[in-house]
């Protein structure tokens, strides 16, 4: 249907076409194509698509009002296909409605009937469904629509290679599109993908007949346990890379990105929707749904479809949080942004004195404050702990440069003199007298300092410590040794805004990974952003 570059695109991206999406409305395919017909089924897929985009609306304006960084959550793409989806729908909405108002007797069946056809043709069926899904079946969304590839070095193992060889690396080439997946929905914070198919069951059995592929159930080897024969493909032809069948090619496909990508150290789960095939109705077709399954492929037919659960879209937001440990092992550079003026005072006057990077942080500050937004959220009513290290380095900078305020917010921080004695309820009282902002009565202050030197040594020593922990701490300065290799040794949540640090451990780990799916690094929560402490001079290094 779609007349523009972009649409033909979606259409390739999503593996998909007019004759296989099935598309056509039931109430309209039982009529001859009329004029009432084509007037109907516009009205309906017109008001369906204001419906659609009016939602996707609705989800960016809570990202960009709850997110303090609303570009990591990608919908833009798909609203722009929805919209132009719009205007095409409501282009053939004017010419129905001009041949409506034209004489009848000079009226062309011929273009009525290509009119209604281009209307049932329409891709919308298949955006709707790719945003039913979204809703009613995942959670911390982060993408409607992304490409993965497979093939070709890591950056990391580029640049590690390159630094090898001592030379700077090049601009990578432009990577091959026929190496890579496309996912309708990155979900559960990028841990799961799901591609959503709309082929229907005779589109699937005129691909099986037009490529040469047959069942076969009487083969003496392929029976189950339970006694109960088992359907298996055949192809006919040597050839399998041409005749590949898309459903199986498209498992295949996600399977390869998947093993070529880590998040939180593991591969994402694949989830394949195919809401117009009913599973065991047809044999042929449950063979290719086990073969797909056969890649680690999770397949959900049209039984096994969520329901709407109406309960709005907060739970479409990223969740960041939902995987923290009771105990948070808090870095050097959080301790600053919690106790730096920046992220209290509300109405900090910029001045030429003030070193360029705290201007930034001012401005940025308005926009959306640190503490509220991000990491009293993120702290919640958990246990918060500390390495001596970093809270002796915290002390210094804070002593060197820090404001009265600063040196005093630090000492409640840690519960040290001359509020060591005081209990919790007292320390926030007093630390909400040093801010503008309402202190969360469930803060867990002080932060406890930990002797992290024992453990991390005493861990060290046994036998099934990961050699990778050994490489890791090579590369980090003694704060960070002690910081991420105590949240890594004793299984704790780390947060900081050291994100340099952070994908330089990564790198390592991957570097040094030797074909061990099971192996994790330290679970590490990065900040977007810093706070520095407002002591600083313009002469001074942030």
């Amino acid at each position: 249907m779609a007349t523009n570059p972009d649409h033909h695109r979606e259409i390739d991206d999503n593996q998909t076409d007019h004759t296989s999406t099935g598309t056509a409305r039931p109430t309209a395919e039982a009529e001859e194509p009329n004029s009432r017909t084509s007037i109907t089924l516009s009205k309906q897929l017109n008001q369906e698509c204001n419906d659609l985009l009016s939602e996707i609306d609705a989800y960016s304006a809570l990202v960009a009002s709850t997110l303090r960084n609303p570009q990591m959550v990608e919908v833009r793409q798909f609203r722009t296909n929805v919209n132009a989806e719009s205007k095409i729908l409501q282009k053939m909405a004017r010419q129905i409605e001009a041949a409506v108002e034209a004489d009848p007797s000079s009226a062309d069946p011929d273009a009525e009937m290509r009119l209604v056809h281009a209307l049932r043709s329409s891709n919308l069926p298949f955006y709707q469904v790719v945003w039913r899904i979204a809703k009613d079946s995942c959670t911390g969304l982060v993408a409607l629509g992304r490409r993965f590839y497979w093939d070709g070095e890591s950056k990391a193992t580029v640049r590690e290679n390159m630094k090898k060889a001592g030379s700077q690396p090049e601009k990578p080439p432009n990577k091959d599109k026929r190496k890579s997946a496309f996912v309708d929905i990155v979900a559960d914070d990028g841990q799961e993908w799901v591609k959503v198919s709309t082929v229907s069951e005779n589109r699937l059995l005129f691909e099986m007949a037009e490529k040469g592929w047959e069942c076969d159930s009487d083969s003496e080897e392929e029976w189950s346990e339970d006694g109960k024969g088992r359907t298996v493909l055949q192809h006919s032809d040597d050839d399998e890379d041409d005749d590949e069948m898309e459903l199986i090619k498209l498992a295949r496909d996600l399977r390869r990105a998947a093993n070529a990508t880590r998040v939180r150290y593991g591969h994402p789960r694949l989830r394949v929707v195919i809401p117009k095939i009913e599973e065991g109705s047809v044999p042929s077709i449950d063979s290719i749904l086990t073969e797909m399954r056969r890649y680690g492929v999770q397949v959900e037919c049209q039984d096994r479809l969520p329901e709407s659960t109406g309960t709005g879209l907060t739970h479409l937001l990223p969740q960041p949080f939902k995987n923290f440990t009771s105990t948070l092992n808090v870095d050097c550079t959080i301790l600053l942004a919690l106790v730096s003026d920046l992220s209290h005072i509300k109405d900090i006057v910029p001045t030429f004195q003030l070193h360029p990077a705290i201007l930034r942080q001012i401005e940025v500050e308005k926009e959306k404050p640190l503490l509220p937004s991000e990491l009293w959220p993120a702290m919640s009513d958990r246990e918060l702990v500390t390495t001596s290290e970093a809270a002796v380095r915290f002390k210094e900078i804070v002593e060197t440069i820090g404001t009265d305020t600063e040196k005093n917010r630090t000492r409640l921080l840690l519960g040290e003199q001359p509020y060591d004695n005081l209990n919790r309820e007292v320390i926030l009282q007093k630390f909400q007298e040093l801010s503008d902002y309402q202190v969360p009565a469930g803060w867990k202050l002080p932060i406890k300092v930990i002797n992290a030197q024992p453990v991390i040594e005493a861990a060290k020593e046994k036998d099934e410590l990961n050699a990778v922990v050994h490489e890791v701490a090579k590369t980090l300065s003694d704060i960070n040794n002690s910081v991420f290799l105590y949240g890594w040794v004793t299984g704790l949540t780390t947060i900081s805004s050291n994100r340099t640090i952070d994908k330089q451990i990564e790198a390592t780990v991957e570097a040094n990974r030797q074909d061990d799916d099971d192996l994790k690094g330290p679970d590490v929560w990065i900040c977007d952003t810093a706070r520095s402490l407002v002591g600083k001079d313009r002469d001074r290094k942030t």
